[in-house]
């Protein structure tokens, strides 16, 4: 005989219910309190306190110590950028359990008085993350920063320090970035920093460095910015072999001597600034095997001899700057090929000649300097059809008028012509609605 099938009492399915939500709850407190065991270390918790509290900011705040734990909230999210004072923490290596505090970061906030690193900072071993800038330090940089040896960021920019830099931090071997700009720090580089062979970002403009030593050309470096400091010596000491380079700053220095042809070795650049310098000698044909190269700069200096004709190889260069040196000769027509470029600053740079027919390419270019040189010939009237908002060509030897389809240069905000105040028609600026200077 068929068994015949009986439906669940209404109280059968009501009691499986409640069992189902009891187990459910009890997951839940059973995760509440699986991440409640995970406490910021005792040791680091009180050393933030203290750090705070001796330079009177905050230690709570409504994104990270939100439980009266400093490893809650954001700090423990590594997918929210840090908040401003803050930190970061890691809770899960060394089996979990317990949170050490891997990143500080206290940017543009007054320290008050107490203008100096507290060693209570020692107590966060865990540290691969420190940025402490714009916030007044004074005095000279504790030896005990080079403790660190998981660190691999560091920015102390924009500060009041004094003196040189540390031996000790050459013991940072982790370190793969440090930004010092207009911290104060000065003199040269410590020999210890040799073995800082993880480096990729040294950032330390505005400083008061007087030497590169050669044996950074053994880090691995992407970005290099020594800019406005007291550099003296050639570049070729530092650049023959950093073949990773994207960004190299070295102006307004006191650089000497010729490009070497080893710069031409730096084909990852993207970014070159030479200018202000004392660069003297030829602008070495190499620099045409910089394919990827965007922006070049090497003005006001004293280069000389003729414009290679490889930086027409140069052709993702958007700006291209070769004013105030000394060149000889006309511009090459293989510059015409630049077709990504924007802007051409070549003021008082010696050149010569007429401008080559093949710099009617240029169409994208938004900015001509081409002042006080002695350029011969007619204006070219294939300026007129370019994108121009700066235009400036007098101090030459053109002859003749003012090219008519210069009359489409409608969104000129600069213009200096010689012509113009010689007694040339002047008609021709009536269309240009948002000239400013003439």
């Amino acid at each position: 005989m068929m068994k015949r099938f009986m439906p669940k009492s209404p109280s059968h399915t009501l009691l499986a219910f409640c069992f189902w939500y009891i187990h459910l709850l009890c997951l839940v407190e059973r995760c509440k309190v699986q991440v409640r065991t995970n406490f910021t270390d005792p040791d680091e918790e009180r050393a933030l306190n203290a750090i705070f509290q001796y330079w009177g900011l905050s230690d709570t705040s409504d994104d990270w110590n939100i439980s009266g734990d400093p490893c809650s909230g954001t700090a423990v999210d590594l997918s929210i950028r840090i908040s401003e004072p803050g930190i970061k923490c890691d809770c899960q290596s060394n089996g979990g359990g317990t949170c050490h505090i891997t990143a500080m970061s206290v940017q543009g906030y007054s320290t008050g008085r107490r203008r100096v690193i507290p060693e209570e900072l020692l107590n966060l071993t865990y540290l691969t993350n420190l940025t402490l800038s714009g916030i007044g330090m004074e005095g000279s940089l504790p030896s005990f920063i080079g403790k660190f040896r998981h660190l691999r960021h560091l920015d102390i920019s924009s500060n009041g320090f004094n003196g040189l830099l540390p031996p000790e931090l050459g013991n940072l071997s982790s370190l793969q970035e440090l930004y010092m700009s207009i911290s104060g720090i000065g003199g040269e580089i410590p020999s210890t920093f040799a073995n800082l062979r993880n480096m990729k970002i040294l950032w330390a403009s505005g400083s008061q460095l007087t030497k590169i030593p050669n044996f950074i050309g053994n880090w691995s470096l992407t970005d290099l910015d020594v800019s406005n400091n007291s550099i003296t010596g050639p570049l070729s000491a530092f650049t023959r072999n950093i073949t990773t380079m994207r960004s190299l700053d070295v102006s307004e220095n006191n650089m000497t001597g010729p490009l070497p042809a080893s710069i031409g070795n730096l084909k990852n650049l993207s970014f070159l600034h030479l200018s202000q310098n004392y660069i003297t000698g030829p602008l070495p044909a190499s620099i045409g095997n910089l394919m990827n190269l965007r922006y070049l700069d090497v003005s006001m200096n004293a280069i000389s001899g003729s414009t290679p004709k490889k930086l027409g190889n140069l052709r993702n260069l958007i700006s291209l700057n070769i004013a105030s040196n000394n060149f000889t000769g006309s511009l090459p027509p293989e510059l015409g090929n630049l077709t990504s470029l924007l802007t051409l600053y070549m003021d008082s740079s010696g050149l010569s000649g007429k401008i080559p027919s093949t710099f009617a390419r240029l169409r994208n270019v938004n900015a001509l300097w081409a002042s006080d040189n002695n350029f011969t010939g007619k204006k070219p009237d294939f300026i007129g059809s370019w994108a121009l908002t700066y235009l400036s060509m007098q101090g030459n030897a053109f002859v003749g008028p003012i090219p008519s389809r210069f009359y489409n240069l409608t969104s000129l905000q600069y213009l200096w012509l010689s012509d113009v105040s010689n007694g040339s028609p002047s008609y021709f600026i009536e269309n240009m609605t948002s000239l400013s200077t003439l």
